[in-house]
């Protein structure tokens, strides 16, 4: 059971980020805001749950968001960057553990 509350408190630690940016740039939280926050807790919560060995039932929104994000992808002006952000993160992460 500990894997199930570690993964919860790590979604609400990357929500409440979250929420913390959107009051520090004034946006509303209206009923858009929270279903993209729903979908991103339901992406992390899978996420670690599956890193940490816990069998997860496939959840169908997080398949359909997927599959539209995969289609629009690489057409993103954001693509390049958060790619290389992850290449970089990557290396900083592996030169600084080991």
């Amino acid at each position: 059971m500990q894997k199930l509350i570690n993964s919860e408190t790590k979604v609400t630690e990357v929500i409440s980020f979250i929420l913390g940016q959107f009051r520090d740039e004034r946006v509303d939280h209206d009923l858009e805001v929270t279903s993209e926050l729903i979908l991103i807790a339901r992406i992390l919560h899978q996420r670690f749950k599956i890193n940490n060995g816990i069998k997860v039932k496939e959840d169908k929104s997080v398949i359909l968001a997927r599959d539209e994000v995969f289609k629009e992808i690489k057409n993103d002006e954001y693509y390049e960057l958060i790619k290389n952000f992850i290449k970089d993160y990557r290396q900083f992460r592996d030169k600084n553990v080991n």
